[in-house]
């Protein structure tokens, strides 16, 4: 607003129109009036600029340090209106000022008296390079609310002179120190604890994983032939063997009671493997009707178990006679089964 004044003051279409106005012989006159309000409005800029360069400040609460220590440089905006001008730019610093560092910068803090405001921030600096170092100068910006015209204010440079330390008077200033061994203060237990966790978890792992295999089932054995014809068929493969000693004769009579007790289970089933002889011809009655093929393999049975046992050790002919007795008594039951299965069948088949 002040501007405004100073350049309405000075405006050269004024100036004309006030000494055109005047009369020619007082036109004297009128340059002396125009030359007094020149001199009226250079003094008001002249006010208005001091006014202005007044209002911003940056100062230090002192100009020396020594190496290390602290001083602290205060920003200040005075006495502005915060109806008609505010503050539009404020210095930013960086962390570093030509030498000089910044350890702490404060918040702006503001003030208002009588409906002017005053602006305040503190910044503590150090320095470490001894010389007399210039801080600034530092610009602000102000702007009119009413015009939006900004008004440029640069405060005055500072200088700041940072002193090295005297240390001539001081004996063993930093003496020299040993090397200093430092026990390794690492606590290994929550390791040893996430590697124990760690194993556990994959053992647990692997056997539930273990359990979730399916079961292969084994493979269903198919027999060729009849009962009868395999067991005929062993008991033929045992006519070759020798017996020339007793070991020999006592397995020839093993094994033929062994075929005998397996072709019972598979074509009678009847539980013959873990029975002794009483039990087995005690359940053979129901299907030996003929008593004489029933006593026949009673004593071949009888036979059998006491060569088994060392009871008793009969020639090799005895033996072989023993195995052709075996083999007709076997087809004989198995006639017999053959004709109780079809009869049975043909029963059923009535009803």
């Amino acid at each position: 607003m002040k501007r405004n004044v100073i350049c309405q003051c000075l405006s050269h279409q004024k100036r004309e129109s006030i000494v055109n106005a005047c009369p020619a012989k007082s036109r004297s006159q009128c340059f002396r009036a125009e030359f007094l309000r020149a001199i009226l409005c250079l003094g008001i800029l002249v006010i208005s600029l001091t006014s202005f360069a007044q209002q911003v400040s940056a100062a230090l609460d002192r100009d020396k340090i020594l190496l290390g220590e602290q001083v602290t440089l205060r920003f200040n905006v005075n006495s502005l209106n915060s109806l008609t001008t505010y503050v539009e730019s404020w210095p930013q610093l960086h962390d570093t000022l030509n030498h000089v560092e910044i350890i702490r910068r404060n918040a702006v803090d503001t003030m208002n008296v009588n409906g002017l405001n005053t602006y305040e921030q503190n910044f503590i600096l150090t320095g470490f390079d001894s010389g007399r170092w210039q801080l600034g100068p530092f610009h602000f910006v102000l702007q009119d609310k009413t015009t939006g015209k900004k008004i440029n204010l640069t405060t005055q440079p500072l200088y700041l002179t940072v002193l090295p330390v005297d240390v001539s008077s001081l004996k063993e200033y930093h003496p020299l120190k040993d090397v200093i061994d430092v026990t390794s203060s690492f606590n290994w237990v929550p390791v040893f604890i996430a590697t124990a966790v760690l194993v556990a978890a994959v053992i647990i792992y692997f056997i539930i994983r273990s359990r979730k295999k399916k079961v292969v089932a084994e493979p269903k054995i198919i027999l060729r032939g009849t009962p009868f014809e395999r067991a005929i068929e062993k008991l033929r493969a045992l006519q070759s063997q020798a017996l020339n000693t007793k070991a020999e004769i006592k397995k020839f009579h093993s094994d033929i009671d062994i075929i005998c007790r397996q072709y019972f289970e598979e074509m009678l089933h009847v539980k013959a493997m873990q029975a002794t002889t009483t039990e087995l011809f005690s359940r053979m009655n129901v299907y030996m009707q003929d008593a004489g093929l029933r006593s026949k393999m009673r004593q071949l049975a009888d036979l059998h178990a006491s060569v088994k046992f060392a009871k008793y050790m009969p020639p090799a002919e005895q033996s072989k006679s023993a195995l052709k007795e075996v083999m007709t008594c076997l087809q004989s039951i198995d006639i017999s089964a053959q004709q109780a299965k079809d009869n049975a069948n043909r029963l059923v088949s009535k009803y």
